[in-house]
């Protein structure tokens, strides 16, 4: 990020001429950009936007404008695709906002109705459809491009670019028609329109930022020679989350980060034919003298409130647990596979075969997704999944990337993923590591096989396309692979430099709407189906192991928590038919389970544990694995049930759970066909022997933490 430093320079502009002498007048403007729905403030980190609005109110004829991405993030931005946030800056007193990329990320119908509810200007000048400016008479009064603000008599212009890679950084589907014009020649174009308008000062606002994009602000600015020389004042910029304050071929370009970390104060004074423009950097500590104003405030509040009422809403319903989050202390997306992570990764994928398809190139690569384990936060429980379940699963305002890689980059990933593999228990399978990672990646599109005893580095023994019969080749370098995953991993998080090196292919909509949109098209009568157990996607098969059924062990208590020795009852397995048993004198029911992760409940209505020999759940207890117990209803809903046949409780329960898994993979392969089938029906790897630090006393599981 660029040095927070004040910078001044003086440019030459049109006389200010009043009453026939030269008169010096003074602007402030102040500017956000990137906000991504981070407008409640929390007094250290974020400012809060009805601390923004009296800011603007502090400072007697100011100007307020932003540089895009405020529509899409958070849940106070994307529960009602940004008209919250639309009539939050109108109540707040914005003057002005040029459309970023993420405007788009609910498509042109959604953007435009926004764009109708704002009673301020949004411009995008670069952007066209059937031959003339999409925002063209949008607004009343509103040429979509450019326009004019008067303040101590100062005529002030501007217009709005947005980056021509809006195009391939949004959902293409919802853009379709739309034209991205050359964002130079265009803003060649707003300033010879805002001279002509008699404009004293003219100012850019861009959501172009300055890294990674075909034309950077940096770009723009160096462009402006000759008859351009000089004709542009400031870039207030966007798009890049960076801080901008530098001063490019006679432009001061200015940029406040993102998610209201800091807003930008722009103090253009004008004397006579000379501008000089001058940028602060405004952080919460700098605003702690400030008022907010009430009625955004109570604005701000009465949205959450009535988002909480959004949140509370039933998406649908859940056949079994989608597992992730903590389970005691241990994160278990960040161990082994889970059917949440693959759930999310094939979410990931059908975007990313969406964005090919509608894009019409590359149609013949093979796709393929990851999602880091410490990308999903908390589980969604079976029965019932609420709106506010999936916010909790997915809090990030995370974007979907995707980038080519080949076979030997994909290995390196796998790599990265499997760090922590330190053994395997060749009895039970379970995995003897002692830490474990937020950068463990839950996959979609292809298998993986680990060697938990593997050296590092050479703990990946085999990736295999799905579809394909043979193992892709380590050393290929030339094979195109298209994969997708959240922007921080693409970025080079979680030590994933080496896809943080690659350039970026485009952008298939925000994590959480993909999730979202994903969880819409598995549903069936109501129900989510195609995730009950894991697919086998993630194999740990060091040397002597070899998957096998498992024995695991569970409690049986009463509602008091008493043990229930000799209690009869039916439970079900990753939501299959029911199975009676029997618990021992101790209160111990033993089930026979396919090898890999399983949801077991007794009552419907109950919350299901979780059981997988990889992770030890119900095979070890231990400091940190405790025993996992089962409340009998006295209601009646966990009695026996009738037997049909004449199968031992083992034999029924083997049976139960293949059958769930079968019938999961079908109702995956109905509710999403762009997904290959994938053989195998349970879990997958990892779980830990925690590595111990006692602190007064604690134990503390140590943990490599999401960033």
């Amino acid at each position: 990020m660029a040095t927070m430093l004040c910078l001044s320079f003086t440019v030459i502009s049109p006389a200010q001429i009043i009453n026939g002498a030269e008169s010096s007048s003074e602007v402030v403007i102040y500017h956000t950009n990137d906000t991504h729905g981070y407008l409640a403030g929390d007094g250290e980190s974020i400012i809060g936007i009805d601390q923004v609005a009296g800011l603007k109110e502090s400072t007697p004829d100011s100007i307020l404008v932003d540089a895009g991405d405020a529509t899409q993030g958070l849940p106070l931005a994307s529960l009602t695709k940004g008209a919250d946030i639309i009539e939050l800056m109108n109540l707040a007193g914005y003057d002005l906002m040029t459309a970023g990329n993420h405007e788009f990320d609910f498509g042109t119908d959604q953007f435009l109705s926004n764009v109708k509810l704002a009673d301020f200007p949004i411009l995008a000048a670069n952007i066209y459809q059937d031959g003339q400016p999409l925002l063209q008479d949008v607004q009343e009064g509103n040429n979509g491009c450019h326009t004019i603000i008067e303040r101590d008599g100062l005529q002030i212009g501007f217009f709005g670019i947005t980056t021509t890679d809006t195009a391939g950084s949004t959902n293409p589907a919802g853009i379709a028609g739309l034209e991205f014009k050359d964002e130079i020649e265009t803003a060649k174009n707003e300033i010879d329109h805002l001279e002509s308008e008699g404009a004293d000062v003219i100012i850019a606002i861009c959501h172009m930022g300055d890294m990674d994009a075909s034309c950077t602000s940096v770009d723009l600015a160096n462009a402006l020679t000759g008859e351009y020389q000089d004709k542009l004042d400031v870039l207030i910029d966007g798009h890049s989350h960076t801080i901008e304050n530098e001063e490019t071929n006679g432009v001061l370009i200015v940029q406040t980060g993102s998610g209201m970390t800091g807003v930008g104060k722009l103090t253009l004074t004008v004397s006579g034919d000379e501008v000089s423009a001058e940028e602060q950097l405004l952080t919460p500590q700098d605003l702690t003298d400030i008022t907010p104003d009430a009625a955004v405030a109570e604005q701000l509040t009465q949205i959450q409130d009535t988002q909480a009422e959004l949140l509370n809403e039933s998406v649908g319903t859940s056949e079994t647990t989608l597992w992730a989050g903590q389970i005691g202390v241990v994160a278990v997306t960040r161990l082994v596979e889970t059917n949440y992570g693959d759930f999310t990764a094939d979410a990931f994928r059908a975007a990313a075969e969406s964005y090919v398809q509608t894009l019409g190139t590359d149609t013949d690569l093979p796709i393929i997704a990851v999602e880091n384990g410490g990308g999903i936060r908390a589980m969604s429980p079976n029965g019932n999944v609420t709106m506010g379940d999936l916010i909790s699963a997915f809090p990030f305002s995370n974007t979907i990337y995707m980038k080519k890689v080949t076979p030997a980059v994909l290995y390196d990933v796998m790599e990265v993923s499997g760090t922590t593999l330190d053994g395997q228990d060749k009895e039970t399978g379970m995995l003897l590591q002692q830490t474990n990672s937020g950068g463990f990646l839950q996959i979609s599109g292809f298998t993986v096989v680990f060697d938990p005893d593997g050296e590092a580095g050479q703990r990946v023994t085999s990736i295999t396309l799905d579809g394909q019969s043979e193992p892709l080749d380590r050393e290929d370098t030339e094979t195109q692979i298209i994969m997708a995953s959240n922007n921080y991993i693409m970025s080079g998080g979680s030590d994933y430099t080496m896809l943080g090196e690659l350039p970026k292919y485009g952008e298939a909509g925000g994590e959480l709407e993909t999730v979202q949109a994903y969880w819409e098209s598995c549903l069936e009568d109501g129900t989510l189906k195609g995730y009950a157990g894991t697919k086998n996607r993630i194999q740990m098969r060091s040397e002597g192991y070899e998957p096998k059924d498992y024995t695991a062990s569970i409690l049986i208590a009463d509602e008091d928590g008493s043990a229930l020795g000799g209690q009869e009852l039916s439970y079900r397995v990753d939501g299959g038919e029911r199975i009676n048993g029997t618990a021992d004198e101790n209160g111990i029911l033993e089930i026979t389970l396919t090898d890999g992760a399983h949801g077991v409940r007794l009552a419907d209505d109950q919350q299901e544990i979780y059981i997988d020999n990889y992770s030890g759940f119900g095979i070890v207890i231990d400091e940190f694995r405790e025993q996992p117990v089962l409340t009998f209803l006295a209601d009646g809903s966990c009695d026996p049930v009738e037997s049909e046949s004449n199968e031992t409780e083992s034999e029924t329960a083997e049976q139960e759970t293949t059958s769930s898994a079968e019938t999961s993979e079908a109702a995956e392969s109905a509710a999403a066909p762009a997904s290959q089938s994938e053989s195998g029906s349970s879990a997958a790897p990892v779980i830990v022997v925690i590595l111990m630090i006692c602190i007064a006393g604690g134990a503390v599981w140590r943990v490599k933490r999401r960033k």
